[in-house]
């Protein structure tokens, strides 16, 4: 099996050869409608040859019940190679069917943490993103949802066996979704670095690419620059390196009900929590981890935590993210909703311990900055 051959903006022509160095004739092909709709003309040329099943239909947050369907699908196809083209959920799915195909414990049980006995893949899977935030492509675990209530599988066998991240796969992103995509990256990156787990490696993954994002994402979002979209590419791949070595923490936490109740894209989401989760970590934390902090506000050229908030929201602002969390049917009542459906998982991996109170002052904060 040939694994871990990777391609930053190089172009599509690797996949050709990638196909033919896995000796394929059926691929099973997981795909973000909407996306490769636009890049038909691009990608088809390399698939024509083979024999290929599409799956497409499933919701942009990954549920096991668009799962179970694409097993079906997949074992019934019985493929020799996988292939997913899309965003983070896309990718999320893609990774979740070409894993739990071949097991042979309970899907449940494997999702939700209740069994471990993982088996390998049968066959490899090639990643293809086609937006330049999620990093989805390099981590080893995928989001599900089961009845609005987040989960993370995880697994050394999860993570594609090869990635195919260009600039003509994310080019064409609408600007909100360029918006969210970077937001998620530069979120993603600044948990990961202050997070428990960060190490030497993981570090150098995050400040890379905090400071690419800052320095490409307004000329990648707002005007479509060929080098600032090709620098955020790889700043995208570098979040997600960090986070699979890290995985994210409160920000995160917290987003997810703003997802599955109020309908708001991941990207968005998390933005909304970072600058509150910030600023109460801040205001509890050690030494060591107000270092850190200070750190992120150096990368943003600022001094403060109020001067963080607003920069923060001006460039939420830039990158046509409305800044108004009332606008999309919150009110101070959700407070609880928001806090009984965070993961303690990622909860686990924040710098500081939060209690519930801490919590409860965030969503607060939350509501304040972006009233």
């Amino acid at each position: 099996m040939f694994e871990n051959h990777k391609f930053i903006n190089q172009g599509l022509k690797p996949l050709e050869q990638l196909i033919k160095n896995f000796n394929s004739k059926k691929i099973f092909i997981i795909n973000s409608k909407q996306a490769y709709h636009s890049l038909h003309s691009k990608i088809s040329p390399f698939l024509k040859p083979y024999d290929c099943q599409f799956f497409d239909k499933f919701e942009d947050n990954p549920n096991i019940e668009d799962i179970k369907r694409g097993i079906k699908l997949y074992n019934d196809f019985s493929p020799d190679l996988c292939v997913a083209i899309g965003g983070g959920s896309a990718l999320d799915m893609g990774k979740s069917i070409n894993f739990l195909a071949n097991q042979s414990e309970s899907i449940e049980n494997l999702i939700m943490g209740k069994s471990k006995n993982f088996l390998e893949p049968k066959v490899s899977l090639i990643a293809l993103p086609t937006t330049a935030g999620t990093g989805a492509e390099e981590t080893s675990f995928s989001v599900i949802y089961i009845e609005k209530t987040k989960y993370s599988l995880s697994s050394k066998f999860i993570k594609p066996n090869s990635i195919i991240a260009d600039i003509s796969l994310v080019y064409d992103m609408p600007k909100y979704l360029a918006g969210c995509s970077s937001f998620d990256a530069l979120t993603q990156s600044i948990e990961s670095y202050w997070a428990r787990g960060s190490d030497s490696k993981s570090s150098f993954y995050a400040i890379e690419s905090i400071k690419l994002i800052m320095d490409n994402m307004i000329d990648a979002v707002n005007n479509k620059k060929a080098s600032n979209i090709k620098k955020m590419v790889l700043a995208s791949n570098f979040s997600g390196k960090a986070i699979n070595i890290t995985k994210t923490t409160v920000a995160h936490a917290l987003s997810y009900s703003l997802t599955s109740y109020f309908k708001i894209p991941h990207g968005h989401s998390v933005a909304f929590f970072l600058p509150p989760s910030l600023k109460i970590t801040f205001e509890i934390a050690d030494q060591k981890v107000k270092n850190k902090i200070n750190n992120i506000l150096n990368l943003f050229g600022v001094y403060t935590i109020d001067d963080f908030i607003k920069k923060w929201k001006e460039l939420m602002k830039t990158c046509d993210l409305n800044t108004n969390i009332f606008s999309y049917g919150l009110t101070s009542n959700d407070k609880e909703l928001i806090i009984s459906k965070v993961n303690p998982e990622r909860m686990n991996n924040h710098p500081v311990e939060l209690s519930r109170q801490n919590l409860k002052q965030i969503v607060s904060e939350m509501f304040y900055i972006f009233s």
